[in-house]
């Protein structure tokens, strides 16, 4: 009697459970009535709500998370998703973006790199875009967004955008690659740097930074050939129709150009 009873219930508490649910899945009191999007700043809202697939009135309770993250990592800019759930009817999409930190050229355009060389976007122009040129190396015309750019001496080139004082890179307008151990800078004043190899980055970046700052402080950009600190220790400055000198001896008196171009591609005047 008492395992009949047991059996009844254990129906009834079932039966119970299975109304529940019913009820939570079927409910419009449920259905998603807001989507919001945090962390974007390059990509538009609307574009991460449409690639979701999420659909006005969609029941949150049914939505599968790890689909729409998967979706969602389709998109070239998107580096990771989070999907959380607010209950009763809003889903927040957490985005951390992939940052362009260089660009290059790809058959006569120009393309946007994150720091692990997956190409973001094109171009249509370099104006208002405050980032380095990286010369020397050219996309593959088959690499499209979301793919990876593999170029002999490109590492070389984005370990300096990465590593490199972002003070110090936002006056840099060029990073020539000459080869992976010899990268040239063309600062957005069209001072030429021999950079040398992409190590000692500190040090280096140090150095340049000391040597233009001293110029700097009486007012003037020198009108130089060259700075050469391919040495961290023993950085060289080479004025225009003047004999080699060290920083220590940096001549004063040299009027400051007019111009802001950069290097070998004119690309300082996109916003530096």
């Amino acid at each position: 009697m008492r395992r009949q009873q047991a059996s009844v219930l254990g129906f009834f508490f079932i039966s119970l459970l299975l109304l529940a649910a019913y009820y939570f899945l079927q409910s419009p009191y449920f259905g998603v009535s807001q989507v919001t999007v945090t962390g974007i700043s390059l990509i538009k809202e609307e574009e991460i709500v449409r690639l979701s697939g999420i659909q006005p009135g969609e029941n949150i309770l049914r939505l599968d998370q790890n689909r729409i993250c998967e979706q969602l990592r389709f998109h070239p800019q998107v580096e990771d998703v989070t999907i959380q759930r607010e209950f009763p009817s809003t889903v927040q999409i957490q985005i951390q973006e992939r940052k362009p930190v260089a660009v290059i050229g790809q058959a006569g355009v120009f393309v946007l790199l994150d720091r692990q060389g997956i190409l973001l976007r094109k171009l249509d122009s370099l104006y208002g875009i405050p980032l380095p040129v990286i010369t020397g190396v050219q996309a593959p015309l088959n690499v499209g967004p979301g793919q990876v750019v593999s170029a002999d001496g490109l590492a070389a080139g984005l370990k300096l955008c990465q590593e490199m004082p972002p003070t110090l890179l936002a006056r840099v307008g060029e990073i020539h690659v000459i080869n992976s151990s010899r990268l040239v800078l063309y600062t957005t004043d069209s001072i030429e740097v021999r950079f040398g190899p992409p190590d000692e980055i500190a040090a280096k970046s140090q150095a340049l930074l000391d040597i233009l700052d001293q110029w700097m402080k009486n007012g003037s950009t020198p009108k130089l050939n060259y700075i050469d600190i391919s040495s961290a220790k023993s950085p060289v400055v080479k004025p225009k129709e003047e004999t080699k000198i060290s920083t220590n001896a940096v001549h004063p008196a040299v009027a400051h150009p007019t111009t802001r171009t950069a290097g070998k591609t004119g690309a300082a005047g996109n916003g530096h």
